[in-house]
């Protein structure tokens, strides 16, 4: 049997002209993304070397994005500031970290990453509520060294006295600890990871439409710099038809583009004021943390003076 009967028998009930006419059409595909792109890096370059004219966007939309990115950045900076607060100890963050990242791949719509979580042993959220705190390693230390020395002895009665102390404190701590947790820190740097995440790809997409769209307008102008583009306009040279097309289909995907990009802005722009009450919740729980361990250390130093 000839090559060419075995190939045809081996693609079954395949019409050699469909298959013909479907590698035309992924390769017309895959050249129109390499022009596409070549377009972009063209006119990208032109305009770092200033060669090029680009759409601007209008300054009320400048200033609303400039707003939001020093948001993000300066919450980003806040929310890592806030958990090194929350464990000075750079191994446990570490180790916290790890632990939410396979908490959240658990719950993933992504098979992958739920299957690898699977097969870690189950280490969930983090260990804030299991690890000890400074306070009652100090209690700890003290009360055993108290038991010790005996506590019917002045300094064995008080380093147990205070050793209680200090445990019972660092138990009030991890109920503050967790406390700022919930109430701050995980609503605190949620909110980056979720909305800012898609507001910054809404935003690059933004660029490559904009890109697109100069791209688009520099063909139709047949020059790079302004001087001649204007030139050119003035010789009322015939413009090709599918440069028309292009030009207003690169104008309607930035418009749309723009649109949708704008409304995310505005609205986490709007969102921004719930940070606030994050904070008041920070400062809430060191409030009521600071009263509570204020006062069960004045109810010990009373009974040592005593």
């Amino acid at each position: 049997m000839a090559y060419s009967e075995r190939l045809s028998a081996g693609l079954g009930n395949l019409n050699m002209d469909d298959l013909g006419q479907s590698l035309r059409e992924g390769l017309g595909t895959l050249g129109s993304m390499s022009v596409k792109g070549f377009d972009r890096a063209k006119q990208f370059s032109q305009e770092k070397m200033g060669n090029a004219v680009r759409t601007e966007f209008d300054l009320e939309y400048i200033q609303l994005s400039a707003r939001v990115e020093a948001t993000q950045t300066n919450i980003n900076k806040s929310a890592n500031a806030a958990r090194n607060f929350l464990q000075p100890n750079a191994a446990a963050r570490l180790e916290d970290m790890f632990n939410e990242k396979v908490t959240a791949a658990e719950s993933s719509t992504n098979a992958n990453l739920r299957d690898i979580a699977g097969k870690i042993p189950i280490r969930r959220g983090n260990a804030l509520e299991t690890r000890s705190t400074y306070s009652e390693i100090l209690g700890t230390h003290m009360k055993a060294g108290g038991t010790e020395i005996g506590d019917n002895t002045q300094i064995g009665g008080s380093l147990v006295e205070v050793g209680d102390t200090f445990i019972r404190m660092g138990k009030m701590e991890k109920e503050y600890l967790k406390d700022v947790y919930d109430n701050f820190f995980k609503p605190f740097s949620n909110h980056l990871q979720v909305e800012w995440t898609n507001i910054n790809t809404e935003k690059r997409r933004l660029d490559l439409a904009r890109l697109d769209l100069d791209a688009a307008k520099s063909k139709v102008r047949g020059a790079r710099t302004p001087e001649a583009m204007q030139q050119n306009e003035q010789k009322a040279i015939p413009i090709p038809e599918y440069l028309c097309t292009q030009v207003r289909e690169s104008q309607a995907a930035f418009d749309r583009q723009y649109e949708q990009t704008k409304i995310l802005l505005t609205d986490a722009d709007r969102k921004s004021a719930e940070f606030t009450n994050h904070l008041e919740e920070l400062v809430r729980s060191q409030i009521n943390f600071h009263e509570n361990a204020k006062k069960l250390l004045e109810e010990t130093y009373a009974k040592m003076k005593k």
